[in-house]
């Protein structure tokens, strides 16, 4: 399973996983409280959960400053050369847009990669090379 943020677009259109991302998101900014309205479309979930971050971002560095905003990203795991590597590649995307997008995409990446390492398929894969 190849688990590169842009690969992780794949599952971005599964409910199932978009709830995921969604708790996932809840959980690394649990120190906001922020909460996200759920869409029961999954062709539409990643692009309604961006809108309503992009605003937060913005408020969250304007009211905290930007040694917390990084503090934030760090703990996320997004690197300035992923946020710079992103921006250039959507160079019509206003950059709270962008960084929505990544920090959505990276905790969709985080529950895949917690699910793979979690279920047996790992372990079935294993069972059978020693066959």
């Amino acid at each position: 399973m190849d688990f590169e943020l842009k690969n992780v677009s794949v599952y971005s259109k599964d409910l199932y996983w978009m709830l995921k991302a969604i708790a996932q998101l809840e959980k690394e900014f649990e120190s906001e409280k922020w909460v996200f309205l759920k869409s029961s479309n999954p062709q539409k979930f990643f692009e309604e959960i961006v809108f309503q971050l992009e605003p937060r971002l913005k408020d969250l560095l304007h009211r905290k400053g930007l040694s917390y905003y990084k503090q934030i990203l760090y703990k996320i795991d997004i690197s300035e050369s992923q946020i710079a590597r992103a921006s250039i590649s959507e160079v019509d995307v206003q950059f709270f847009r962008v960084l929505a997008k990544l920090i959505l995409s990276r905790c969709l990446q985080k529950v895949l990669i917690r699910n793979y390492f979690k279920s047996n398929e790992k372990e079935s894969y294993y069972k059978g090379l020693e066959s």
